[in-house]
């Protein structure tokens, strides 16, 4: 192969590919732009269940908090707060020793969000219990109150609890956590707010 059909070839490829990165690029941008803003239910719905809050960025947690916490002593039934596609369910370790799973839910291009159940242990055996009672799987759709499981804490441990966040990211791939509560439909705002003020709290206290 002569060298002016190697640069011919060569040229052509860099062409393609521009073009396609574009295309691909260009999809995804309409995609975004399209992307609707997420309304949320609430993730317990007997809220007479809930012994406990932490709230977005709760001056009194002691790391910058970035969700809201439902503290729940008894098995409680968890629902996702709003459709969208199950991308992971990780079973993990913190760096304080407790073990999690994490459901993670995308809603669409721009949003997404997780619940972290937490029964509040050390033993990864008790956490794979708490794995087995996650009803949904990677790769399923859930609708809004839609069942995710059941949180089945720990008896008598410091905060059994779930951890609720939502993430906003953007066209160039930053995300920023944003408070569940600035999204809420009108009737979840009302009771999320009056379960805050029930602990002494409001819904987002000032960072410190």
């Amino acid at each position: 192969m002569n060298t002016m059909k190697k640069s011919k070839i060569i040229l052509f490829l860099i062409i393609f590919t521009g073009i396609t990165t574009g295309c691909i690029f260009a999809g995804f941008s309409i995609f975004y732009s399209l992307a609707e803003t997420p309304v949320f239910s609430l993730p317990v719905h007997n809220l007479e269940d809930v012994t406990g809050v932490q709230v977005f960025h709760d001056n009194r947690s002691t790391q910058l908090h970035v969700g809201f916490d439902f503290e729940l002593e008894i098995d409680t039934e968890i629902f996702a707060p709003i459709s969208g596609k199950i991308t992971e369910i990780k079973k993990f370790r913190m760096s304080n020793g407790y073990w999690i799973i994490d459901v993670n839910i995308r809603i669409n291009a721009k949003w997404t969000m997780f619940i972290a159940f937490e029964p509040w242990t050390t033993e990864e055996s008790i956490i794979d219990d708490q794995m087995l009672s996650i009803s949904v799987k990677t790769g399923d759709q859930v609708t809004v109150n839609q069942s995710l499981g059941i949180l089945t804490p720990v008896l008598s441990s410091e905060f059994p609890h779930i951890h609720w966040t939502i993430t906003n990211h953007t066209l160039w791939g930053d995300k920023e956590h944003v408070s569940p509560y600035d999204y809420l439909n009108e009737q979840a705002k009302v009771l999320l707010w009056e379960l805050c003020l029930s602990f002494g709290k409001f819904p987002e206290d000032p960072i410190s």
